[in-house]
C-alpha cells in the first residue's frame, strides 16, 4: 500500500467548517469505494491550503477511472465552495501494510479480516493478498466496509476476553447461522453472481476438547470431511486454514486453544 497526500487550495473565501465538512464527506466516499484505507485522516490547513494524508491500496487508487458517482459528487461540492482541483502526491510505500494482490482476475476469493487489519477484507485465494474494493461490484463496496467494521469489533471484544459478552461475539465470528456471517454470506453470493468467482468465508474457531477432536470436526454446513491438511498437505493453507470445504465455500482453523 502507499501513503498519499491530497491538497486543496482555497481559491475563494471559504468558511472553515463548511470546507472541513465537505472534505470529510469526500474522504468517506473514497473510503466506502475502497480507494483509501482506514477511518481517521488528519486534515491540516497550511496557509490557504488543506492537506490530507492517507493510505491507498495502489499507486493509482485515486485515478478518475476508479471514482464512482458519490466521489464525483464530493468533488463537485468542494468546487462549489471554492476549493481547487486537488494536487495529488505519492509519498511512498506504507511498509507495515500487505501488498495488494497482483492477479488480473483471481480464481477465488476469501472473505477474511481481523481487528488489527484495515486493508480490504477480500483476499485472493491463491496469494492471500488483499483485493481493492473498487475492483468489486459497486453494490458490495460499502456493505463490505460495514461488515469489516462489525467483524473487527467482535474480534476485538473476544481478544479482550470480556466474560459476559465473549460467548456472543465468538458465536458471531464462528457460527454459520450468526448475523455477522449471514451478512458476509449474502455479500459473497452477490460477488459470485456478478463476477463468477467463488468467494469463501472464514469461520473463526476457539475452544474444543482436544487437538484430536478438532481434527475430526466436520463441515458445519454439509457435514462433509473438510480437513485440508489430511491429504497431500503438510501445512495449513496460508498458514491459517486447516479446513476447507469447496462445496460450501468455507475455511476454518483448528481451535487456537490447541495450536
Amino acid at each position: 500500500m502507499y501513503v498519499c497526500q491530497l491538497s486543496f487550495e482555497c481559491e475563494l473565501d471559504v468558511e472553515l467548517d463548511e470546507a472541513q465538512h465537505a472534505i470529510s464527506m469526500l474522504l468517506d466516499q473514497y473510503r466506502y469505494n475502497g480507494q483509501i484505507i482506514g477511518r481517521e485522516f488528519p486534515v491540516t490547513l497550511v496557509e490557504n491550503k488543506f492537506e490530507i494524508i492517507f493510505v491507498c491500496p495502489e499507486q493509482d487508487s485515486l485515478a478518475v477511472k476508479n471514482n464512482n458517482l458519490q466521489v464525483i459528487q464530493g468533488f463537485e461540492r468542494l468546487k462549489k465552495l471554492g476549493l481547487s482541483t486537488p494536487e495529488f502526491k505519492l509519498k511512498g510505500l506504507e511498509c507495515q501494510s500487505d501488498f495488494v494482490d497482483g492477479c488480473a482476475t483471481p480464481n477465488a476469493l476469501i472473505l477474511y479480516s481481523t481487528y488489527v487489519q484495515s486493508c480490504s477484507p477480500l483476499r485472493c485465494m491463491e496469494h492471500f493478498s488483499p483485493v481493492p474494493l473498487y475492483k468489486m461490484p459497486e453494490s458490495v463496496r460499502k456493505p463490505l466496509i460495514k461488515w469489516q467494521e462489525s467483524q473487527a469489533a467482535c474480534d476485538q471484544l473476544q481478544m479482550n476476553q470480556l466474560t459476559e459478552i465473549e460467548p456472543f461475539v465468538i458465536e458471531q465470528l464462528g457460527q454459520i447461522n450468526s448475523e455477522l456471517l449471514q451478512t458476509g454470506d449474502a455479500i459473497a453470493k452477490t460477488i459470485q453472481q456478478e463476477l463468477n468467482v467463488p468467494v469463501y468465508q472464514y469461520l473463526y474457531r476457539v475452544g474444543g476438547e482436544s487437538l484430536e477432536a478438532e481434527q475430526q470436526r466436520r463441515c458445519p454446513s454439509c457435514d462433509g470431511d473438510w480437513l485440508f491438511t489430511k491429504e497431500n498437505h503438510k501445512e495449513p493453507l496460508h498458514g491459517l486454514f486447516d479446513f476447507k470445504c469447496d462445496g460450501c465455500l468455507l475455511v476454518s482453523n483448528v481451535s487456537w486453544d490447541w495450536q
